[in-house]
């Protein structure tokens, strides 16, 4: 019997149970201390006359495209959660129902893509073609932010929730500055509460920042 993979299983039901979980959390979180956003802001800030085209992969409700809107990017999300997807249409948020693998969007339509903790959950067999579609929608020059679980080497857990599902730990910038067009720009990696310095490598998270020519 053929295993399902992790995306058909978060398009149909885990995607919008992970949501209704985390909502709460996700709606306390305050975005002026939110580390990602600060990142983007710093190394790349709106402009007036031109906006600033960005898409989040995993963007959940799209609390963080909506703060970058109100700042003055034109903001675009997807996210395997129905739920999420309306809640952030709700907040004036374009999102769409989808996974990292499979962007429906048009070449060089983006200046940044961001991956919003969620390339944990992806299938193993989809990185190269996860890489690839991101490359494809991403403009030249134009910025890569990746915020994620950070390990040296891939580590495989289990899920909490779910028995079928793994999640990964690795240093998710190699998917992309292997190549020759990708030059990592910054890398900070903190501990998963909070983004505090931290010897416990269980908590380590990092945001990789990532430059495209």
């Amino acid at each position: 019997m053929k295993t399902k993979k992790q995306k058909d299983i978060f398009l149909d039901t885990e995607g919008d149970n992970w949501f209704l979980r985390n909502r709460q959390a996700l709606e306390a979180n305050d975005a002026k201390t939110d580390p990602l956003l600060n990142e983007i802001l710093k190394i790349s800030p709106p402009h007036k006359n031109n906006k600033v085209k960005i898409i989040e992969v995993g963007c959940g409700n799209g609390k963080r495209l909506k703060e970058l809107q109100t700042l003055g990017y034109e903001v675009s999300g997807i996210d395997p959660s129905k739920i999420a997807v309306e809640d952030a249409l709700k907040k004036g948020v374009l999102a769409r129902i989808g996974t990292a693998d499979e962007l429906p969007f048009i070449d060089n339509s983006f200046d940044i893509l961001v991956f919003g903790f969620c390339l944990y959950l992806c299938d193993r067999e989809d990185l190269f073609k996860i890489a690839a579609e991101a490359n494809r929608v991403l403009k030249s020059p134009g910025n890569l932010f990746i915020l994620d679980f950070y390990s040296k080497n891939e580590i495989a857990n289990d899920y909490h929730d779910l028995d079928e599902i793994k999640s990964y730990k690795m240093d998710y910038r190699k998917l992309f500055d292997w190549h020759p067009n990708y030059s990592l720009v910054k890398q900070v990696v903190g501990s998963h509460h909070g983004f505090q310095s931290t010897d416990d490598k269980n908590e380590w998270i990092s945001i990789s920042v990532l430059r495209k020519f």
